[in-house]
């Protein structure tokens, strides 16, 4: 009995061992797939995007908020928004203390707007502005922003010098940069490649919290005007 116990278990190490190799080998072909094309996460898995074991690993909602720095009456873009994960929740915070702070969304993809659009309606949120466009060419003026809030989305764009240098671009003088990244996402890069595209675009890193091979937050701020000048 012992005997076959002993086998039982050393064949399901061994199943086990190999179903993970697979998961492994998954993970790396999709990865270097995705870093070779740079494409939107589709909808159909927004859905994942939800799940609490995700939250509960690599960070809550409000932690990685309360990482950028959003603050009531702050004027923030969201780029990449999706369904709206982090949207209702920006909304809030920057309305709160009726200081009339606001939420500008830029999203590529029709059904994630479909989506966005019917969670702020479900949720009353008043806020809050939804724009189709594309972040590599936002259709909004220069120097307008207090924020520019990215969760995951880095990695999904094919040109990135062109989208930090935009990110800059709406910015007002002593703006916030913000980029939050986590390993679960297929899309992940590590905090130096938005560091160097950050400051390759005059902006001044502020500090990373959080794990740079987990789950982090890097900010990055526009220079003042006056300090700008004196350069």
């Amino acid at each position: 009995m012992r005997i076959f116990a002993a086998r039982w278990l050393q064949g399901l190490g061994i199943m086990l061992a190999m179903l993970m190799g697979i998961f492994l080998l998954g993970q790396v072909i999709l990865r270097v797939k995705r870093r070779l094309h740079p494409e939107p996460m589709p909808p159909e898995i927004a859905p994942y995007l939800e799940a609490p074991l995700r939250r509960k690993l690599f960070g809550s909602l409000e932690r990685i908020v309360e990482r950028a720095g959003v603050s009531p009456g702050m004027r923030v873009l969201e780029i990449g928004p999706g369904p709206g994960l982090f949207t209702v929740l920006l909304a809030r915070r920057v309305a709160a203390q009726s200081n009339g702070g606001s939420v500008t969304c830029v999203e590529l993809q029709s059904k994630m707007i479909e989506m966005l659009l019917q969670r702020l309606d479900a949720e009353q949120i008043g806020n809050v502005e939804v724009v189709q466009g594309d972040g590599q060419h936002l259709p909004l003026p220069d120097e307008c922003f207090d924020m520019v809030f990215l969760v995951t989305v880095i990695g999904e764009v094919p040109d990135l010098p062109t989208f930090f240098s935009e990110c800059a671009r709406v910015l007002k003088p002593g703006g916030i940069l913000s980029v939050t990244e986590q390993l679960c996402d297929p899309d992940f890069r590590l905090p130096k490649t938005s560091r160097e595209l950050a400051l390759a675009t005059g902006l001044e890193d502020v500090g990373l919290t959080g794990n740079p091979w987990w789950s982090y937050t890097a900010n990055f701020r526009k220079a003042s005007s006056v300090a700008a000048s004196t350069l």
